[in-house]
């Protein structure tokens, strides 16, 4: 396949401080590649790079084999969806979708803007204001206005976490469909671990400016590169005792070495999870088949485990 975007060592520093550390990757043609991570990481400060808005300290940015380090964003014909789509509220919806059509002076405007609007189901909201649509007709808006363009590539900055959880849900299938549909290179930059693995071919784990694992979704979860990686990347943090990481369902409960006592019990659906700390106050997730009784005791084996060198500092509450 194709690279539609390479990234050089790229660096970027504010003063004396490193938000991006000598970072390189390779996005295929056609891809929707994934790059989570915790808050205040670097992923909308690498979003910036690639699109032009931030300048790098050192490195290169190449699109389609193109060399646009020192390009300005409009030249660039990259299109970027932000978290809260920054449309124009004295606008329709059909002028904000026309908006980057009528700046370039293009043809065809109200011709392209009903083929797009057709696309993504906005055809009969084209009148209305955007304070008079939805949330997710507001997303399908401003996915509209980028793919007006046609552009080289699609850039998206948390474009779903302004949705409550139902819509969300909806969106994701949607937009997976939409880019597969359009076959464009779609880089999506998320905290959410649904979404990564619900929408991303790979996903790039980054932390601290530099990239930890690139892999689909599945593997970052059965073979974490790293401590670190296992323990944010998962509904629940991997577990670490004796230098093994293991995951909830990796154990066996009843009868083992190991022993907790358990804090609370939890229900998703038929499944249950018990959460508790072993007596040197490791914090342990295990899959149950029933809930149990908190300030009991509970042994279990582990059946199937990573072996680490470190555990990581959790990423419990930064995400």
């Amino acid at each position: 396949m194709t690279a539609k975007l390479e990234l050089r060592n790229v660096t970027k520093a504010y003063g004396k401080t490193t938000v991006i550390k000598n970072l390189s990757l390779l996005v295929e043609e056609g891809e929707f590649f994934v790059i989570l991570g915790p808050s205040g990481t670097g992923k909308s400060t690498l979003l910036k790079l690639i699109v032009g808005i931030e300048q790098p300290t050192s490195g290169q940015v190449l699109i389609d084999g193109k060399d646009v380090t020192a390009m300005p964003p409009n030249r660039r014909n990259l299109a970027m969806v932000f978290q809260n789509y920054a449309l124009y509220p004295n606008m329709n919806v059909f002028n904000n979708i026309a908006f980057p059509l009528k700046m370039h002076h293009s043809g065809n405007i109200t011709q392209k803007v009903r083929e797009v609007a057709e696309k993504l189901n906005i055809s009969e909201i084209l009148g209305k204001r955007v304070n008079q649509i939805s949330g997710g007709q507001q997303q399908r808006v401003a996915l509209a206005r980028a793919m007006v363009r046609n552009p080289a590539m699609f850039l998206l900055d948390e474009p779903l976490s302004n949705l409550d959880a139902r819509v969300r849900f909806s969106a994701r299938s949607e937009l997976k469909r939409l880019q597969q549909d359009l076959k464009q290179t779609f880089v999506f930059v998320t905290h959410d671990q649904k979404e990564a693995e619900a929408l991303g071919d790979r996903v790039a784990v980054l932390n601290q400016g530099q990239f930890q694992q690139i892999a689909p979704y599945k593997e970052l979860y059965e073979e974490p590169a790293t401590a670190w990686v296992g323990d944010f990347v998962g509904d629940f943090p991997m577990n670490f005792v004796d230098g093994k990481g293991f995951r909830p369902e990796w154990a066996n409960i009843g009868s083992g070495p190991y022993s907790i006592i358990i804090d609370s019990s939890e229900s998703f659906g038929d499944i249950y999870y018990v959460f508790g700390r072993t007596e040197s106050g490791e914090h342990i997730v295990l899959k149950s088949p029933k809930l149990l009784s908190i300030g009991s005791q509970l042994k279990f084996s582990v059946t199937r485990f990573k072996e680490f060198r470190d555990t990581p500092q959790s990423t419990v509450g930064n995400v």
